[in-house]
């Protein structure tokens, strides 16, 4: 019973209906999404639990897709689990009769996806766990940070375009001063705009409230992601692996090539 279970979540046919649930369901996402900024947008700035028990059980009939997608990822990291321990154990049980280059070709596909699954984690850890908070950038606003840290807003500046050129005073950048402070020491930062601050492992967004009717209103996103090394690292690993395995399948391809052309021509 066991085996067949554990054939049936390995199968190539599970992994091809999984996918293309999470399509659909990301099709779906993106029309719910659209019409309910209210209840979505806050996904940004708060951890998943904290989100769903704000938002989240209250609108069951708008978000059951982001529960299918969920699902679906889960059943697909499982599945990926699977095919994957079944082909290292048949290559391991095979490896002495392949050379050491073929051997790495064959098991090459195997470690992308477990960089797959390392990048999965990651956004899964990054999701429950870490700190995600959003504070009004308003002078004198103070808030305590895990690890003993405070930071305090000292001020914040917004420079305009001139009213008669094209952009009629439109908003040009802002910018906000902040006082980071630890036990050991005190710094005095500042971001804008697509100017981001990273410190202590944390990063400061500026961040702009379309929504409000003061104009405008700023606000400042702290996040600490504990998944994001596993993301970077795991990305960075698959797209290396795959560099390597299509630069080294071209090559065979070529030496194939030329020694057929090398035999018809006699």
């Amino acid at each position: 019973m066991l085996k067949r279970i554990w054939h049936f979540f390995g199968s190539v046919k599970v992994t091809f209906w999984l996918l293309l649930i999470i399509a659909f369901s990301f099709a779906l996402g993106s029309y719910y999404v659209k019409y309910n900024p209210q209840i979505f947008k806050q996904m940004n700035y708060s951890l998943f639990q904290d989100w769903f028990n704000l938002y989240g059980r209250y609108y069951p009939e708008k978000i059951w897709w982001l529960v299918m997608l969920l699902l679906s990822l889960f059943a697909l990291g499982i599945n990926t689990c699977i095919c994957t321990l079944d082909r290292l154990l048949s290559l391991f049980s095979n490896r002495k009769k392949m050379s050491k280059k073929i051997f790495l070709l064959k098991i090459t596909p195997s470690l992308i996806h477990i960089c797959f699954l390392v990048v999965l984690s990651g956004h899964l850890i990054g999701m429950i766990s870490g700190y995600n908070k959003v504070l009004p950038a308003e002078a004198g606003v103070k808030t305590s940070l895990p690890a003993q840290a405070e930071i305090e807003i000292l001020r914040q500046n917004c420079d305009y375009y001139p009213l008669s050129g094209p952009l009629k005073g439109s908003l040009k950048q802002c910018t906000v001063n902040l006082r980071l402070q630890t036990q050991r020491e005190t710094t005095l930062k500042q971001i804008s705009f697509l100017h981001p601050l990273y410190w202590q492992g944390y990063s400061f967004h500026l961040i702009m409230d379309k929504s409000s009717t003061k104009s405008p209103e700023l606000k400042i996103s702290i996040k600490q992601d504990p998944g994001v090394k596993l993301i970077l690292s795991g990305f960075t690993a698959m797209i290396l692996l795959m560099l390597w395995y299509f630069t080294q399948i071209n090559k065979s391809v070529k030496i194939k090539h030329e020694e057929s052309t090398v035999k018809n021509s006699f």
